[in-house]
């Protein structure tokens, strides 16, 4: 059964600024926002207690 989440709405210039930097990491924007989110969220006492869910496996890309 799927499930549904919520999934917020970014502001244009957020995924904009997202999408530069993950590029200038060479990394996908959705994985640096989770990092990012991630790391902010851990900094704030109330919401570092909370119980967290694990990060998935990272995907590995095969280069042919």
């Amino acid at each position: 059964m799927p499930r549904t989440l919520y999934s917020p709405r970014l502001s244009d210039d957020v995924v904009r600024r997202l999408y530069l930097e993950g590029q200038r990491r060479r990394m996908p924007m959705t994985r640096l926002a989770d990092q990012l989110l991630r790391d902010a969220l851990a900094e704030i006492p109330s919401v570092a207690s909370c119980p967290q869910v694990p990060r998935p496996a990272p995907r590995l890309r095969v280069v042919a």
